[in-house]
């Protein structure tokens, strides 16, 4: 929750018009709970879900559309983002996805016509560009982009990963 990427991205997208939650895995942190290997936190990115979505609609004057709600990851929570299924969700968007933590055929995402974006540090150390659009090449609606001279972590250049996701969702309306 307080890495640097999902720190960026949490403190950017609020002024671009987005809500965004954050959450620490079951046993991470101040959490209570112990690692699942993935599966249980499956489960927290649900509870998270339903949270947000409860909260934006909540917020939202009667009659309008809310904003689209995508599932955003990195690292392992991207690999765990890319295992659920809700038909809330607009997309997905994955920062430097290892694409090992759970078996490829549990990524439902895979298989669904809804947008996936993922964006891959050049010298990433668990999972390069090329490897990824190798593993995903089969996939339906996914783009795989690169971000140049980054590893797993991004030090200093988060903000690609920031734009990247606020181009993505300009490109769900």
């Amino acid at each position: 929750m307080r890495s640097l990427v999902t720190s960026e991205l949490f403190a950017a997208l609020p002024g671009r018009g987005l809500a965004v939650l954050r959450f620490n895995f079951r046993g991470v942190g101040a959490s209570d709970g112990h690692y699942g290997e993935g599966v249980a936190e499956r489960a927290d990115i649900v509870a998270a879900v339903d949270t947000i979505a409860d909260l934006v609609v909540d917020a939202l004057p009667a009659g309008d559309d809310p904003v689209p709600l995508v599932l955003a990851g990195w690292s392992f929570g991207a690999d765990v983002a890319l295992t659920v299924d809700d038909a809330r969700l607009a997309g997905w968007f994955l920062v430097a996805p290892p694409l090992r933590v759970r078996p490829l055929d549990e990524m439902v995402a895979a298989r669904d016509r809804r947008p996936k974006r993922f964006v891959v540090p050049e010298r990433d150390q668990f999972r390069r560009p090329d490897a990824a659009r190798e593993l995903t090449a089969d996939w339906v609606a996914t783009t795989v982009v690169d971000v140049p001279g980054a590893d797993h972590f991004l030090v200093g250049r988060t903000g690609i990963a920031v734009d990247h996701l606020d181009a993505f969702v300009d490109d769900l309306d």
